[in-house]
C-alpha cells in the first residue's frame, strides 16, 4: 500500500475519497467473503493519503464510503491498522499527509469500535501518541482516544455526518455551538463535540443550575422539536447530539432542542437564579391553566382567594413592574378562579399583596412563587410535561403519560401513587 501523499488520482478530491472509505462496506454484508471489500478499503485509504490539497468541493463522498464498516469487526480492525500504519510510518513528500491520516482516524474512532482483541493495542497506540512530549499530533491523538472511549461507552455515531460537519472535521474543527432552549425562551449555547451525547448537555445545564448529584440529573431531559412544536421527541441520554442535528435538519431546518424537567421527586433548590427562573417558567403556564390546583365547584373560601391573589402579586413582582392594571391582574389569575369574583375585587386583593411583596427582588419573587406552590401541593403534577391525560373515573384517578415517566395522581388530592 502506498503511503499518504504519493500519487493522487486525477480529478479526485479529498471528500470524494473519504466518502468512499466511509461507504465501501454498505453492501458487504451480502457477501460471505470480504476479500474484495478489504481490497477496496485498502485502496481507498491509500488514495485518501495520496491526494493533493484541494478546495472543499465534494470531500464528503469519500468519508461516507468508509463509515459503514458496521457489521464487520475484522473490516473495522483492518481500517484502523491501515490508518495507524500510515500515521506512524509515513514517508510521503506531501506536507499534510500525516495530518490527513490523523483526521481520518479521528472520524473512525467516533463511529466504529475495534474488536476486543485489538482494543488494548489501539488504546495503547493512542495513549503513547498523546503522551509523547512535543509530538506534533499529540492533541488530535488525545481526541481520538476520547472518541474511542465514548464509542465503546455509547455505541458510536449512527448518522453519517453531513457535508458541513465533515468539512469542519477535515479542517480540524471538532466542535460547534449548539443552542438549547430552556422554559421561558432562555437560551444557552453549549459547546458540542463530535461525540457529545444528550447526557453531556444535561450535565452542563444542571451544573450551571448548581445540581451535581446523579439522581438530580435523572430528572431532566432534552427534547428535539420540529415543525413549530408539532413534533416533540425526548432524547435518550445516550444519543449523540450531532446525530440528532443531522437527522433533524433535513426534516426542519428550524428544529430546536429543549431542556425540561420531567420528574419532580427531589426538593426544590432555590439558591440558584437560573434554577429558579427555569422552574418558574416551566411551572407558571400549567398554574395559569389550573393544572396544579383543585378548582372548587362552588364559591372558594376567602383563604383560597387570598392565596391566588398572593400568587398573582408574586408574578407581577417577578416582572419588576409598577402597580398592575385590571388586565394584568387577569393575566396572573387562572380563568377558573378569576370568574369566581369581580375584576375590581381581584385588583384590590392583588394590590394589597403587592405592597407586602414589594421588598422582594424578581428572583426572590419567583422563588417564593415556587415555594408557595410546593406548600399548596407537596407533590406537584410534573409541570410542562402534561401532554396527555386520560381520565379513569371508575377509580377516581387520572393517568398522565409523560414522555419520560408515568405518574398516577388522584384527581382531587393530586397525591402521587407511583
Amino acid at each position: 500500500m502506498r503511503f499518504m501523499g504519493d500519487f493522487p488520482l486525477k480529478g479526485l478530491t479529498e471528500l470524494d475519497l473519504v466518502t468512499s472509505i466511509l461507504k465501501v462496506f454498505t453492501h458487504t454484508h451480502t457477501h460471505t467473503h470480504s476479500t474484495h471489500s478489504t481490497h477496496t478499503l485498502f485502496v481507498m485509504i491509500g488514495r485518501y493519503g495520496k491526494m493533493v490539497t484541494q478546495t472543499n468541493k465534494s470531500y464528503v463522498i469519500h468519508f461516507h464510503k468508509v463509515l459503514p464498516l458496521g457489521d464487520h469487526g475484522l473490516m473495522k480492525d483492518e481500517a484502523y491498522c491501515q490508518v495507524m500504519k500510515q500515521v506512524t510510518a509515513n514517508t510521503s513528500a506531501k506536507p499534510d499527509s500525516c495530518q490527513r491520516g490523523w483526521r481520518l482516524l479521528y472520524i473512525l474512532t467516533a463511529f466504529h469500535r475495534c474488536s476486543e482483541v485489538m482494543k488494548p493495542f489501539l488504546f495503547k497506540f493512542l495513549q503513547d501518541a498523546s503522551a509523547s512530549p512535543g509530538l506534533q499530533y499529540q492533541g488530535i491523538a488525545k481526541a481520538c482516544e476520547q472518541n474511542l472511549r465514548r464509542t465503546f461507552q455509547y455505541g458510536g455515531r449512527v448518522e453519517y455526518p453531513n457535508n458541513m460537519e465533515l468539512k469542519a472535521m477535515l479542517a480540524g474543527r471538532s466542535s460547534k455551538r449548539q443552542l438549547f432552549l430552556l422554559p421561558g425562551g432562555i437560551e444557552r449555547h453549549l459547546k458540542i463535540k463530535t461525540c457529545s451525547v444528550a447526557l453531556d448537555a444535561i450535565e452542563e445545564l444542571c451544573y450551571e443550575m448548581g445540581l451535581h448529584r446523579p439522581e438530580a440529573l435523572d430528572e431532566y431531559a432534552i427534547f428535539v422539536v420540529t415543525h413549530r412544536g408539532q413534533n416533540v421527541r425526548p432524547l435518550n441520554k445516550r444519543e449523540y447530539i450531532l446525530d440528532i442535528a443531522t437527522e433533524a435538519e433535513p426534516v426542519d431546518a428550524n428544529y430546536s432542542l429543549w431542556f425540561r424537567r420531567v420528574i419532580w421527586s427531589m426538593a426544590l433548590k432555590l439558591d440558584n437564579e437560573l434554577y429558579v427562573t427555569m422552574h418558574y417558567n416551566q411551572v407558571l403556564p400549567d398554574y395559569l391553566k389550573a393544572l396544579l390546583s383543585v378548582v372548587p365547584q362552588g364559591k372558594p373560601s376567602e383563604q383560597h382567594l387570598q392565596q391566588v391573589a398572593r400568587l398573582a402579586a408574586l408574578q407581577h413582582r417577578a416582572k419588576d413592574t409598577y402597580l398592575p392594571t385590571l388586565r394584568e391582574v387577569q393575566e396572573c389569575v387562572p380563568p377558573q378562579f378569576y370568574s369566581k369574583q369581580g375584576s375590581q375585587h381581584w385588583l384590590n386583593m392583588t394590590t394589597q399583596h403587592i405592597q407586602q411583596v414589594q421588598p422582594l427582588n424578581p428572583h426572590q419573587a419567583r422563588a417564593q412563587f415556587l415555594e408557595f406552590q410546593l406548600r399548596l401541593r407537596p407533590r406537584p403534577l410534573h409541570p410542562g410535561c402534561q401532554s396527555e391525560r386520560a381520565s379513569l373515573p371508575q377509580q377516581g384517578y387520572s393517568c398522565m403519560l409523560l414522555s419520560c415517566s408515568l405518574s398516577l395522581s388522584h384527581t382531587h388530592t393530586h397525591t402521587s401513587t407511583l
